[in-house]
C-alpha cells in the first residue's frame, strides 16, 4: 500500500499524503489512512495506493488532483480546504470548542453533516468524516502567558487572518514565519512564542527554545476525511458502504490515537524541562472574550455565510 514518486499508479484508490512514510508521533494521520486501507481492502476488491511525502505535490495541490479526479483522497487539513470552501474557517474560531469531545459531537452532528454536504456541492469532494489533525493548538513562549495581557509585547509567530487578528487584540505582533524556519527564529528572538499542537511543538525540538507551554487550547485543528465525489459515486452501492464503513473506523482510529499522542507529548515536554500551565476556567474565559470578537468581526466579512458564526456557536452550546 505504498509506491515512491515514478512509479505508475494504477490503483483503485490512490491517497496522497504529506508526511514521510515513518515519522514517530504522527500515526494519528499515517495510520489513520492505513487503517482505511486496510479495511477497503479486506472487505472489497478495491485496492488502495498511499503515495506519502508530498511525492504528489502540496496540499493545495492534491485537493485540486481530488476535484479532477487525478487521485481519490488526500490529507488535507482545515487550512487547506479554506481555499477551496472559505466558510470551513468558522471552526477555527478561537475558543470555540471547550473540549474536543464536544467539537467531535458538533462536527459528528447536523452541524457538520450540513457544512459536509456544502462542500460536496460547491467543490466535487465528499467528505466521509472529520479527523483531529494533533488536537488543539497550544501558546509557548519564553515567560508565562497566564492571562490576555501577558501577551502584550510579545512577537508571536501565527498564521492567517484568524490566529493574527486575536493576537493583535491581546497586543501582540504577528509575524507568519516560515514553519521551516521557526526553530532558529525563536532561538535567535525574530520571535519570542508560537501555537501549535503539542506534537508539533516536540517535532521541531521547540522544548530547546521555549520554556513555557500554555495548554490554552485556543484553536482545534482538524481535517475533512475527503474523497473525490465524481469517484464515490461512480462505485457500486456495496462498495460505497464498504467506503463509508473504513472511513468510520479509520476516524475512530485517528481520534483515539490523536488523544493518546497528545497526553504522551505533554508528558515529554515537561520532562524535558518546559514548564506546561493548565488555564483555569476563568483565564479561558478571559483569552475568549478578547480573542473570539475579534475573530468573528474578520469572519463577518471573509466568509460566504456569516450566519454560520451563530448557527454553530449554538451547536457548540447543544453539545456541551
Amino acid at each position: 500500500m505504498s509506491l515512491t514518486a515514478g512509479t505508475a499508479l494504477a490503483q483503485d484508490i490512490t491517497i496522497g499524503l504529506s508526511l514521510p512514510e515513518t515519522i514517530e508521533g504522527f500515526d494519528f494521520v499515517n495510520g489513520m489512512y492505513r487503517t482505511f486501507a486496510q479495511e477497503v481492502e479486506a472487505n472489497s476488491d478495491l485496492t488502495v495506493n498511499i503515495v506519502y511525502g508530498g511525492a504528489l505535490g502540496s496540499a493545495g495541490d492534491r485537493l485540486g488532483q481530488m476535484r479532477r479526479g487525478v487521485i481519490q483522497m488526500s490529507d488535507g487539513a482545515d487550512g487547506n480546504y479554506a481555499s477551496i470552501y472559505p466558510d470551513i474557517q468558522v471552526l477555527n474560531m478561537p475558543f470555540l470548542f471547550p473540549s474536543e469531545a464536544v467539537a467531535w459531537a458538533v462536527l459528528d452532528g447536523p452541524f457538520g453533516d450540513a457544512m459536509a454536504e456544502d462542500i460536496r456541492e460547491k467543490t466535487g469532494i465528499r467528505v466521509l468524516g472529520w479527523w483531529e489533525s494533533g488536537g488543539f493548538k497550544h501558546f509557548s513562549a519564553n515567560r508565562a502567558i497566564d492571562t490576555p495581557a501577558d501577551m502584550a509585547g510579545l512577537k508571536m509567530r501565527v498564521l492567517g487572518p484568524l490566529a493574527t487578528i486575536p493576537v493583535e487584540a491581546m497586543g501582540a505582533s504577528a509575524s507568519p514565519v516560515a514553519f521551516g524556519e521557526l526553530y532558529t527564529s525563536l532561538r535567535t528572538g525574530v520571535v519570542d512564542g508560537q501555537d501549535n499542537s503539542v506534537s508539533v511543538f516536540n517535532l521541531i525540538n521547540l522544548y530547546e527554545v521555549q520554556s513555557h507551554l500554555m495548554l490554552s487550547g485556543h484553536t482545534y485543528a482538524f481535517g475533512p476525511f475527503g474523497i473525490s465525489d465524481s469517484y464515490f459515486q461512480s462505485l457500486s452501492e456495496a462498495n460505497q458502504k464498504v467506503i463509508l464503513d473504513a472511513a468510520e473506523a479509520a476516524i475512530a482510529f485517528n481520534r483515539k490515537t490523536s488523544r493518546a499522542v497528545e497526553a504522551a507529548a505533554i508528558a515529554f515536554a515537561e520532562e524535558q524541562g518546559v514548564e506546561v500551565v493548565e488555564l483555569s476556567d476563568d483565564a479561558r474565559a478571559a483569552f475568549r472574550e478578547v480573542m473570539q470578537p475579534a475573530a468573528a468581526a474578520w469572519l463577518k466579512d471573509n466568509i460566504d455565510r456569516p450566519e454560520l458564526i451563530e448557527e454553530v456557536q449554538a451547536a457548540v452550546d447543544a453539545a456541551r
